[in-house]
């Protein structure tokens, strides 16, 4: 496998491709948005990227979108390595595609420890061709909440998720309504979720 490292700092960069290499992957390093698209149209595959979107000079954001925009790269599997974690933010990632977040300031343990699980979690669920879902999942110190109000139903639903995909989302009811309240089918008009934990961060698994 073959894994596009586009970050800012040369010793984040190298640290990022050590460890892609101690997980069977080799590393390419650009330091420039326009490396990366270079690297893209030079070399013969590249599975996956670990870009820093917080650089307005790398243009990271914009090479997400060309990456994902084109038919012979969308399946590229995107890690960002990024400060921000406001929800709209991350919505907004989650709208990307993207598999992970890498979570600034860079410390080399912890960044390696958590590659290493996400490349992890990626592997096994891109080998099972069964998936063809993006799939989100909070930490265990986290709690993430959706809300809603049914047009039948006064008070408002809040539920624990367990998980989300393109096809549903798993919810545990805090306050479930009256039996055949909600049912299969029900159109239900505002979700909004909420997230409480130490660092406001979705994690993000393919």
């Amino acid at each position: 496998m073959v894994f596009l490292v586009m970050e800012e700092s040369p010793g984040i960069r190298d640290s990022l491709c050590f460890t892609l290499l101690s997980c069977g992957i080799k590393g390419v390093p650009v330091s420039s948005y326009n490396e990366a698209l270079q690297a893209f149209k030079t070399l013969s595959a590249i599975d996956g990227a670990i870009i820093d979107i917080d650089s307005k000079e790398l243009k990271g954001t914009e090479l997400i979108k060309e990456i994902k925009g084109k038919e012979d790269t969308k399946a590229v599997s995107i890690i960002v390595h990024t400060i921000q974690s406001k929800k709209e933010f991350v919505v907004k990632m989650v709208e990307f595609g993207i598999i992970g977040y890498l979570l600034k300031p860079f410390d080399e343990e912890k960044t390696s420890s958590k590659l290493k699980s996400l490349l992890d979690k990626n592997k096994g669920h891109t080998e099972n061709n069964s998936r063809k879902h993006i799939r989100v999942k909070p930490e265990p110190d986290e709690l993430l909440r959706l809300h809603f109000k049914l047009p039948d139903h006064s008070n408002m639903i809040s539920g624990k998720i367990l998980d989300i995909s393109m096809g549903g989302v798993a919810l545990e009811m805090f306050n479930p309504p009256s039996e055949g309240v909600l049912h299969a089918g029900k159109q239900i008009a505002k979700i909004e979720f909420t997230i409480s934990a130490e660092q406001e961060i979705w994690p993000l698994i393919e």
